[in-house]
């Protein structure tokens, strides 16, 4: 064997053995990159109007993350004094109403066993708000890279692409040019069925609040549509904060905000989500469960928000090798063949 195929075969087994420690370390560096690379797509499928209009594509990935923060910037300055004053009160009546139910339960035997497990301040959601907004100040400096991550993958793609191909054999070329195809296009129409499928989900959470007659509709609202990015975790998450305010203002109202969550889970399962997996794309759910465990232990609970697109990373990527192994099967390989002799 020649010096350099054993060296080359060293370091290959170096790698595999190496790659697990490191991707342990370097968890939270995968977790920007997954979160980049779904904003990348996202700009893409977002700047691609201007690009049938022949705008270059750096000016268009430019010109979409101006009208997005833009228009992030007029929702803010429209809603956003109503919004926080709203979230504000949510929280204080739901602070209220978890410290009520704590010290009713204090007085029943299973109550006290039970709340001596517990801590205080996990009742209390107000310290998680407070949790929720140290971690975010923690993690502003990833949020950052992240962007700027994202803006560059948009505003060439091809140049990262021939990057990683030049970093493998050339026959994984091809299956892995259809590979990222496949991918960001899943990427998409994920993209699209989900946004579809929070906007649905918050409006019809704050018009039923609304009805009901609950203080802070928008607030619920926008909680509701923001924590369907977290599948299946998601709507008991916002159902939480809603039931809590509920309570507050007496049983009747509380009994009809349970109805309306489930009542609204049951459009979203029964007529958004059929319509969403037949028209854009369809994930099996146990393999949607199966990611958020996976995801949840390797990354931790930050992981949580990305189970999804990992999701659809995975199950795009499942898809095209069986894809690729059934016109093996159907197309045999051409055998090269002498050909006839002429007399």
């Amino acid at each position: 064997m020649e010096t350099g195929e054993f060296t080359k075969r060293v370091a290959i087994a170096v790698t595999i053995a190496t790659a697990p420690f490191l991707l342990w370390y370097l968890r939270s560096v995968l977790l920007v990159a997954v979160g980049a690379i779904l904003l990348s797509v996202v700009l893409d499928l977002l700047c691609q109007p201007l690009q049938w209009c022949r705008v270059p594509r750096a000016g268009s990935v430019g010109l979409t993350m101006l009208l997005l923060f833009g228009s992030l910037g007029v929702i803010a300055y429209l809603f956003g004094t109503t919004l926080s004053s709203e979230m504000e009160d949510v929280l204080k009546r739901a602070d209220i109403a978890a410290k009520t139910i704590a010290d009713a339960s204090q007085k029943s035997a299973w109550g006290a066993s039970l709340l001596q497990h517990m801590d205080a301040c996990q009742l209390s959601l107000t310290s998680w708000a407070g949790n929720i907004v140290s971690v975010s100040s923690s993690v502003f400096a990833s949020l950052v890279v992240m962007i700027a991550m994202g803006a560059y993958m948009a505003t060439q793609p091809g140049v990262y692409r021939r990057k990683v191909r030049k970093l493998l054999p050339r026959r994984w070329a091809k299956p892995l040019e259809a590979v990222t195809k496949h991918i960001i296009q899943s990427l998409q129409l994920w993209s699209i069925g989900q946004a579809i499928q929070m906007v649905l989900v918050g409006a019809l959470t704050t018009a039923a609040v609304w009805l009901i007659g609950l203080p802070s509709p928008l607030a619920l609202g926008v909680i509701a549509g923001l924590t369907e990015f977290i599948p299946y975790a998601g709507p008991f998450i916002a159902a939480v904060p809603a039931l809590l305010v509920a309570t507050a203002q007496g049983w009747s109202p509380l009994l009809w905000t349970v109805l309306a969550y489930l009542a609204i889970q049951q459009i979203e399962g029964n007529v958004l989500l059929p319509i969403i997996q037949r028209r854009l794309i369809a994930i099996p759910p146990a393999m949607i469960l199966f990611s958020i465990l996976a995801v949840s232990s390797f990354f931790g609970a930050a992981g949580v928000i990305f189970a999804a697109p990992i999701s659809v990373m995975i199950y795009a990527l499942l898809e095209t090798m069986a894809r690729s192994r059934k016109l093996r099967t159907l197309v045999p390989e051409r055998t090269q063949t002498t050909p006839p002799s002429r007399a």
